[in-house]
């Protein structure tokens, strides 16, 4: 059983220290015998004191003083290399594993007042010599890489109860089981991918994918540098910046046809025109097929706006000659005249001309049949179903962003890459997506939709028909802004074909409210093994991490006094009774004020349902 230590009570060893310190200076010369045998003695005593002093000064330093963590790359990448090979493990700060111990000192302060927990001495601070000592005294204590933290946020004392930090270690078996990041605005989020996507790079089976609606500039700046240090293809891509990104195309990789107009209907709205937009662009995209073109953002804008006649007057004209119907013009020459009078096109007598030679026989073909319904539907009905999606296309494959998404590989005049993200992880690249939300939310949020359904085909054809499983690291900020079940299928199913995803949230109800109700919202969480929580502002969230973590028993000090006097009792006679006694008592072994109090950069961690830590990012540096 570990025994109850008050951390807090007054240094009561500093005044033998000083006795013997004095002893150990006065008995040589005091004349009396053998006065070194009993010097030496003074001097084993005053060591042991003087290291339990030193001690308990130690551990108050380090709960009062707010220290920051800098670490150059060249160290990053020795440490890295150190822990894979003896312990397979990336490196995610210095900390300590958090246990009961932890969580009693916890529960000690939390009682105390703030002004109580002890500390430097305030008058230090007052005078220039009191502040010239408080200095060195903090030098003195600074742990190693450090350097104080000059606008300190939430409370120093949590990383500082434990002196013996460790380099703490992420197990890279751990990484299939996915990772949440959870933090407000300003916790560290930023610099922990900083340092996870930095290790990434320099481990050359590692592809990364990088998806940050924010489009932090230190972020990217420090990818591109370490695929320059590393000697990686680095890969931007941002809409808003159409001359320093590549191209990208967003429906290159799919298994069934199907999937490409279901990427473009998930980013509408649920209801009947979704359900229409769908059908009608499902029927233009099996056409395309038909006819051997491949289809793009563009191609289907540009069918949804104009119609399918073309594209049906195409289709007819590669199926009668799959049919051997070779005088098909010589008999549609002969009808036109009849037709023309009815106000008939061309197309609608090669339709005519179908139905009557195979229509009947029973052999129809399907993406003849869907393009041949959408030919006929009435245009004005066809105009109102169709419009929801119109918006949606235009924005996505006009102007720059269509030359982006929508790529032409005949344009020789547009010196820009054209990739995808089978392509990105065949080539072993990294690709760092930068979106920009806060200008273009609705764009962004439906380019970064569209990319992650394509990872998400990409991580299907690798689980069904790769050989070998890539290692491909996924990086999502804010994954409020472009979840879908694209995301939640490769969550669900994506470590099967090598796929380790982070992502990150301010709060659990971001999740709620993009994917509509709860149940996926814990669906979405319930796939995502490990957990790193920075300073969190909400509460429903700190409260579902606490919980997960469980929780563990915590002794309190219980002290009773009673003081009595009888009637019949001389003056100045009483009785009196002082008691201690320890009780337990159940306690979440990180309580959500911990959470709540993280300075930034701290963080807990949770690694699949195994040991908790509680450790600090490291600021990189050059």
């Amino acid at each position: 059983m570990i025994p109850y230590i008050n951390h807090f009570r007054p240094v009561y060893e500093s005044t033998p220290m000083i006795g013997w310190f004095a002893a150990m200076l006065i008995v040589p010369f005091s004349g009396m015998p053998l006065g070194w045998v009993f010097a030496l003695l003074a001097m084993v005593m005053f060591l042991l004191r003087a290291t339990q002093v030193w001690s308990a000064l130690n551990f108050r330093m380090a709960i009062s003083t707010k220290w920051l963590t800098t670490l150059e790359v060249a160290e990053l990448l020795e440490i890295q290399k150190k822990m894979r090979e003896e312990s397979q493990s990336m490196y995610l700060g210095i900390g300590f594993e958090w246990t009961q111990k932890h969580c009693q000192i916890a529960h000690d302060i939390l009682r105390m007042p703030t002004t109580d927990i002890p500390g430097l001495p305030r008058w230090l601070n007052k005078t220039p010599t009191g502040r010239k000592i408080e200095a060195k005294l903090e030098e003195l204590f600074a742990p190693p890489n450090s350097k104080l933290d000059l606008m300190p946020q939430g409370s120093s004392w949590i990383h500082g109860m434990e002196k013996k930090k460790v380099n703490v270690p992420f197990h890279y078996k751990a990484l299939g089981g996915h990772t949440v990041v959870a933090g407000t605005t300003g916790s560290g989020k930023t610099r922990t991918y900083e340092v996870i996507s930095t290790q990434v790079i320099h481990t050359p089976d590692d592809v990364l994918i990088i998806i940050d609606p924010k489009n932090d500039d230190d972020w990217k700046r420090r990818v591109e540098k370490e695929c320059a240090r590393a000697g990686r293809k680095f890969l931007y891509f941002n809409q808003s910046k159409p001359s320093l990104s590549i191209r990208l195309n967003p429906i290159e990789n799919w298994s069934q046809p199907s999937e490409i107009p279901n990427r473009i209907a998930q980013l509408m709205e649920e209801g009947p025109f979704r359900d229409f937009a769908y059908l009608f662009i499902d029927r233009a995209v099996k056409g395309e097929l038909y006819v051997e073109d491949k289809p793009n953002l563009r191609s289907i804008l540009n069918y949804a706006q104009s119609g399918v006649a073309n594209l049906l007057e195409r289709a007819l004209i590669r199926f009668f000659r799959e049919q051997g119907f070779e005088s098909w013009e010589e008999e549609l020459a002969s009808s036109m005249q009849r037709l023309a009078q009815k106000g008939a096109s061309r197309v609608d007598g090669m339709v005519e001309l179908y139905k009557a030679r195979f229509g009947n026989e029973g052999n129809r073909h399907e993406a003849l049949e869907g393009l041949i319904a959408t030919h006929s539907h009435d245009k004005e009905h066809y105009m109102r179903i169709i419009a929801s999606a119109l918006p949606l296309l235009q924005m996505l494959a006009t102007g720059e962003t269509g030359l982006m998404l929508a790529p032409k590989a005949d344009d020789f005049s547009d010196e820009r890459e054209i990739w995808d993200i089978d392509k990105v992880i065949k080539q072993k690249a990294v690709l760092y997506m930068g979106l920009d939300s806060l200008s273009n939310n609705i764009v962004e949020q439906a380019i970064a939709s569209m990319m992650l359904a394509d990872v998400s085909a990409v991580c299907g054809a690798v689980y069904n028909f790769y050989e070998t499983d890539p290692s491909v690291v996924l990086i999502i900020d804010e994954i409020a802004e472009a979840i879908n079940e694209q995301v939640i299928q490769v969550l669900n199913k994506g470590r099967g074909a090598g796929f380790k995803a982070f992502v990150a949230f301010q709060t659990r109800s971001d999740l709620t409210a993009r994917l509509g109700n709860e149940s996926k919202m814990l669906q979405v969480l319930g796939n995502l093994n490990n957990q790193i929580i920075l300073r969190l502002e909400d509460s429903d969230t700190a409260k579902w991490f606490s919980d997960k973590v469980g929780e563990t028993a915590i002794r309190n000090l219980v002290i009773n006094s009673s003081t009595s006097t009888g009637t019949e009792s001389h003056i100045g006679e009483f009785q009196g009774s002082i008691s201690r006694s320890l009780q337990l008592e159940k306690a979440p072994l990180i309580p959500t004020r911990l959470i709540h109090g993280l300075p930034n950069l701290q963080y807990f961690m949770r690694v699949s349902g195994a040991a908790v830590y509680q450790g600090r990012i490291p600021i990189l540096s050059n």
